[in-house]
């Protein structure tokens, strides 16, 4: 069975990535990061926080 965990955004702002992380209950979690690489780390270690065993 395939379980959806988060929906994800990122978008850039002159020098600032954006990401919006949207839940499945509906709570959305926003991180910014002037490094991409960065904030693709924060976004996996969010979500293996809630949902990693």
């Amino acid at each position: 069975m395939v379980e959806r965990l988060a929906d994800i955004e990122i978008v850039k702002d002159g020098d600032i990535y954006q990401a919006r992380i949207t839940l499945p209950s509906g709570d959305v979690v926003t991180v910014e990061n002037e490094d991409f690489e960065e904030i693709l780390e924060q976004i996996a270690n969010d979500i293996q926080e809630r949902y990693g065993s």
